[in-house]
């Protein structure tokens, strides 16, 4: 095995003034990305589920779901272990991990898909960081010359910013082959990226679980709550960002 270097201090790298402008401005256009992506999301699963109490056809889908769970569960825990195989497989690839976990709400309700996709997803990521440990990432560098200054803001990876660099427009599969590519520790990786997942994973495991349920109620009570969550989540990220600029 390769001998990766050993990590740095803990203490965050200040920025320098472009830096910190870009990675603010960069960050300021995810959140508002998505806020969006889980508001469509929202949207479109309250437009269905209204239209399944009046539509027939729709409602015998929902019917279906409800039928397609109960196999599931009699299943039992294999069903888990082939979506968590495929899931991570997938991440790892390099698809995007939130229609998964909107199937993984969809199939397995909202807890149970919640765990299962953000412990697939974060083992997908970590399975592409050790590839790029290994030298397995010379088709993904020339992606990173796109975002220069994300270089810079993984320097020095801590928890914080492995969690940070999580909530921006950057494919997963280029912050995992960079952060392979950086002294960052294992457990700092798995921590940093299991956080950073948790928002967007919560949220979209209720938008899928909603689709599947028997009550307009509980539907709109889980989408809603859905866009609560990804709200909160931009709040703290903002947050932390105007303070690491004020520090730098």
């Amino acid at each position: 095995m390769m001998a990766t270097p050993e990590e740095p201090p803990q203490e965050l790298e200040e920025l320098d003034a472009s830096t910190a402008t870009t990675v603010e401005q960069e960050t300021s256009r995810a959140l508002g990305k998505e806020t969006r992506q889980v508001l469509f999301a929202v949207l479109l699963v309250a437009a269905f589920m209204v239209l399944a109490q009046f539509i027939t056809p729709l409602k015998a889908w929902v019917t279906n779901v409800q039928t397609w769970k109960e196999m599931v569960r009699q299943f039992g825990w294999g069903a888990h272990a082939i979506f968590m195989a495929a899931c991570a497989g997938s991440v790892m690839l390099g698809v995007p991990r939130l229609p998964l976990c909107a199937a993984a709400g969809l199939v397995f309700g909202f807890g149970e898909g919640l765990v299962l996709s953000l412990v697939s997803s974060t083992l997908g990521s970590y399975g592409a960081f050790i590839l790029s440990r290994h030298g397995f990432r010379r088709a993904v560098e020339s992606r990173a010359e796109k975002w220069p200054w994300l270089k810079k803001l993984l320097k020095k990876p801590s928890v914080l910013r492995v969690f940070w660099v999580r909530q921006l427009m950057v494919p997963g599969l280029v912050l995992n082959v960079l952060l392979g590519m950086t002294p960052v520790k294992h457990t700092r990786f798995l921590l940093g990226t299991a956080l950073g997942y948790l928002p967007l994973n919560v949220a979209f495991s209720l938008v899928g679980s909603g689709l599947g349920k028997g009550s307009l109620t509980t539907t709109l009570t889980q989408l809603l709550s859905a866009m609560a969550v990804i709200n909160i989540a931009a709040w703290l990220v903002y947050k932390v960002m105007k303070k690491q600029k004020a520090n730098g």
